[in-house]
């Protein structure tokens, strides 16, 4: 496990190393290559992941077309809740946007861990408010703010996803058009 996942996770309870390495043996790293898919559309999600690096985009297939929900960069959790909770079939899926390491935890494994330290079920409910916080900020900002609004506030907090992400990817997360960007890009 990364040293950066190590320290986020002693900082949220009073983990001991002890529990630390009960929780490095339940993982498993597995890359993921540009373009493949973490979660497909239709699958059970069974595991839930960290990036360890790379790049991901959570989405849906309106009319036809990929609509972006999420992006998830290196040292931050990625799942979807929906589907790894109640073990029904995703409506969304997961693809790697760019070659992606993770360090995979089975749901099974999470089970376990949490019946093996009780503390990591704090964990698992830190990270389940805050994905549900983030969620509900981004539908408040698509009903309430701008285009021009929205795109300043992803270049505040995710700047490092502005040259990664496909732009026509950021203008459909941000619910704008994609010509509609270029000129807010440019200014306009």
């Amino acid at each position: 496990m990364i040293d950066h996942l190590i320290r986020e996770i002693k900082s949220i309870d009073a983990f001991t190393d002890s529990d630390i390495e009960l929780a490095k043996s339940l993982f498993d790293e597995v890359s993921v290559a540009k373009g493949a898919h973490f979660l497909a559309e239709g699958q059970v999600s069974h595991h839930i992941a960290y990036v360890k690096s790379g790049l991901t985009m959570h989405y849906k297939i309106h009319d036809g077309v990929e609509v972006p929900c999420d992006f998830t960069p290196e040292n931050q959790w990625l799942a979807y809740l929906k589907s790894f909770t109640t073990k029904t079939p995703s409506d969304m899926a997961i693809m790697a946007l760019e070659d992606t390491t993770l360090l995979r935890l089975s749901y099974n494994n999470l089970q376990r861990l949490c019946e093996l330290q009780p503390k990591f079920l704090a964990l698992k409910n830190h990270y389940t408010e805050l994905s549900f916080f983030q969620n509900t900020q981004h539908g408040f900002d698509l009903a309430q703010l701008s285009g021009k609004q929205r795109y300043y506030k992803f270049m505040k907090e995710k700047p490092d996803l502005l040259n990664r992400v496909p732009q026509y990817y950021i203008a459909a997360y941000l619910g704008i058009k994609p010509q509609s960007l270029s000129r807010i890009r440019k200014g306009g």
